[in-house]
């Protein structure tokens, strides 16, 4: 790990879109910040799909974030095809998306980074592929005016996962699937996907303190529910195209 000194650290954000949840590293001179998103007009540091990244094309990093698209894995992807009753794959472009994710952990494994998060909405059948979440947000608790229930997953360091509960007065009333006009989310599906600034910068607060002051364990969560840090979800074999 960089850091120390006048060296900075590097954090690598993946699906980065609008750049919400690197946006408070870019902004602090002790980050060097690497976006890699495949859609030219975010203008990342690395245009590319990221199923077609090999770890030896990134750089090294200490801490890697990632969004993958939760199209198919949403709620209404059972009722579009994607996914059947049991939430399998059922077209292309849902296995493409299951592959996609396996890849981004082969990515993170090999890459080998101290910390990492994966975000994706509560609802999103993503989680049967990651496993259990290491904890739960919910972006009106940092600063947006809609609640989007939100899972993180992976190797966190010790921080607090800020929760409301539904009736609370802390954002306005609606869903990802209200096609109404008046729904308190953007309609824009990238400043839907962005992570609050606010949930960027406790990110950051937590894993610098972290690397300034070890823990003597790894992720202690701070919430109820709990979580697991177990991500071991590929076969031998893949973890071996991984290191090649």
């Amino acid at each position: 790990m960089s850091g120390g000194g006048t060296e900075r650290w590097t954090v690598l954000d993946l699906f980065a879109g609008l750049g919400g949840f690197s946006s408070a590293f870019e902004d602090s001179g002790r980050w060097r910040v690497v976006q890699v998103e495949i859609e030219e007009r975010f203008d990342p540091d690395i245009r590319a799909d990221v199923l077609e990244l090999r770890p030896d094309d990134l750089p090294d990093a200490d801490l890697v974030l990632a969004s993958p698209p939760c199209k198919c894995f949403s709620r209404a992807a059972a009722w579009t095809g994607h996914l059947d009753s049991d939430r399998a794959p059922q077209t292309p472009e849902a296995r493409e998306s299951v592959t996609l994710v396996y890849h981004m952990l082969g990515l993170i494994e090999a890459l080998s980074p101290r910390y990492w998060f994966v975000e994706n909405p509560m609802g999103s059948k993503i989680k049967q592929y990651l496993g259990e979440p290491t904890g739960r947000v919910t972006y009106c608790q940092y600063g947006t005016t809609y609640q989007k229930p939100t899972y993180l997953w992976g190797e966190h360091p010790p921080m607090t996962y800020r929760w409301c509960a539904s009736g609370d007065h802390c954002h306005e009333h609606g869903s990802l699937e209200d096609e109404r006009d008046e729904r308190p989310l953007p309609r824009d599906p990238a400043e839907r996907a962005k992570v609050p600034r606010e949930l960027s910068e406790s990110i950051r607060e937590a894993v610098e303190d972290a690397f300034e002051n070890p823990p003597p364990e790894q992720a202690t969560l701070l919430q109820a529910d709990g979580g697991s840090n177990d991500h071991s979800l590929r076969t031998e074999n893949e973890r071996d195209n991984f290191k090649r």
